[in-house]
């Protein structure tokens, strides 16, 4: 038993450097895959106000509010905020879970904790329709260099489609010694605590703890692979099941090292996933 443990944390730790290489070389990849169809482009107005609307909600405490009782402040983006804050990378991605017609804009903004103003970052416009699984390459936290207020910060995405409402999807991490006390974490839906493997019958499942939302639609991205709907179930609110045998492209013979993003209700959170071969 302690040969098997000691090789099992020996594979973690090479698996770990592996795993920050991979993610850098999926940065480079991004940014390859997007010349020639995302051009910068101007913030709508609608965008702003929309950020500023949420900043002042916030400012007023308008958001501590039990998720059940929670109101979406706009649809739900059509692709998850995933942000690597769990190595230094610091990279940002907005991922596609569905497909983006041609036209459309992807507008990232920082909320900063003094909810007074917001930061303009970056906006795309896509030049041609776009996959489900298409990556964006954001400004990453590390980018922005050293001067952060301390306190909940929070990164946003407006996603202007060409005939429909704007649409966003978000993250709060935090800055500066910042901590949630136990409290601020009820808050903080969808969030992953903790997860694990495991076969049932011809299935290899991934069980996702933490605190969801039992009656709107969930997304599940491994990096930039899409989990399919189908192989989507939240048992409750504490509890997402995923099918990982029905999921394209997703390499059940590999050991791997993923950024596990959920997203709900307009809203994200992610947490580093080694996926590791049961059979």
């Amino acid at each position: 038993m302690r040969r098997r443990m000691g090789f099992l944390m020996l594979a973690a730790a090479l698996a770990a450097p592996a795993a920050f290489a991979d993610r850098a070389e999926r940065a480079e990849r991004v940014k390859a895959e997007m010349a020639g169809k995302v051009v910068k482009a101007t913030f709508t107005d609608s965008a702003r106000a929309a950020v500023r609307a949420y900043a002042a909600l916030r400012g007023k405490g308008g958001l501590r509010k039990a998720a059940s009782e929670r109101e979406a402040q706009m649809p739900m983006a059509p692709g998850v905020v995933q942000i690597n804050l769990f190595d230094s990378g610091r990279e940002a991605f907005f991922v596609l879970t569905e497909p983006l017609p041609a036209g459309s804009l992807v507008q990232a903004f920082i909320i900063p904790p003094d909810n007074e103003q917001e930061w303009a970052l970056e906006a795309l416009r896509a030049d041609q329709a776009l996959p489900a699984g298409y990556s964006f390459y954001l400004p990453g936290i590390k980018t922005l260099g050293d001067f952060w207020q301390t306190g909940l910060t929070t990164y946003m995405v407006i996603v202007s489609q060409p005939g429909k409402p704007d649409s966003m999807s978000a993250l709060d991490f935090s800055t500066k010694g910042y901590f949630r006390d136990i409290i601020d974490v009820d808050y903080l839906v969808p969030g992953i605590n903790w997860w694990r493997q495991f076969w049932s019958g011809n299935n290899h499942w991934l069980e996702i703890k933490g605190r969801f939302l039992t009656n709107t639609k969930t997304y599940v991205v491994f990096e930039d692979i899409v989990v399919p709907q189908s192989a989507i179930r939240v048992e409750n609110a504490e509890t997402i099941y995923v099918n990982l045998s029905q999921v394209p492209n997703f390499d059940l013979t590999l050991m791997k090292g993923y950024l596990l993003t959920v997203g709900q209700d307009g809203w994200t959170d992610t947490a580093p996933f080694r996926f590791t071969p049961l059979r």
